[in-house]
């Protein structure tokens, strides 16, 4: 009897599992610098999740990227974020003109520790990254690049400028 009610839970909660929505992933990637928690939360619905798409599996590497910070033995942190990275740069290549991937390489690539040989994009990327901004449709994803972009100091001045007459 244990068993069928321990097994119709399980089935219930699988069911009414939610799919997970592009926002969690965003929500995810930026909270999980502060909370090692959200950034485990999410790794866990996503490896649960089977309609992940490409742009998710980019959220997926970029947080295993940031989780590297959270952990305390350096072969952890290593693997971590050479796990994210591959992951992320697969994604990429599938999709190598997706802004939000390039967003997301960019952000990390401009934060990843030097010993770690992981910047080669970025010059790359920040003009990518300026050319395209204006062309997003979806809202949400361009403030998140423009704040992004105007807080980071790989970017002059007058590029920041520039994005004021964006958003």
């Amino acid at each position: 009897m244990k068993l069928i009610i321990a097994l119709f839970s399980y089935i219930i909660g699988v069911s009414t599992t939610q799919a997970l929505t592009i926002n969690d992933a965003r929500n995810a990637y930026e909270q999980s610098i502060y909370k090692k928690t959200i950034g485990i939360k999410f790794l866990q619905e996503i490896e649960n999740n089977s309609s992940v798409n490409n742009v998710l599996l980019g959220y997926k590497g970029a947080v295993k990227m940031i989780m590297a910070k959270h952990y305390f033995y350096p072969w952890q942190k290593l693997n971590s974020f050479n796990e994210g990275k591959n992951i992320l740069e697969n994604a990429i290549a599938k999709d190598e003109n997706n802004i939000e991937l390039i967003y997301l390489r960019f952000s990390i690539q401009s934060h990843s520790p030097k010993f770690l040989n992981y910047a080669n994009n970025i010059s790359i990327d920040k003009l990518f990254l300026l050319k395209s901004i204006s062309a997003i449709k979806d809202k949400d994803l361009q403030l998140r690049i423009i704040n992004y972009l105007k807080s980071s100091s790989l970017l002059s001045q007058t590029e920041k400028n520039k994005l004021n007459s964006i958003s």
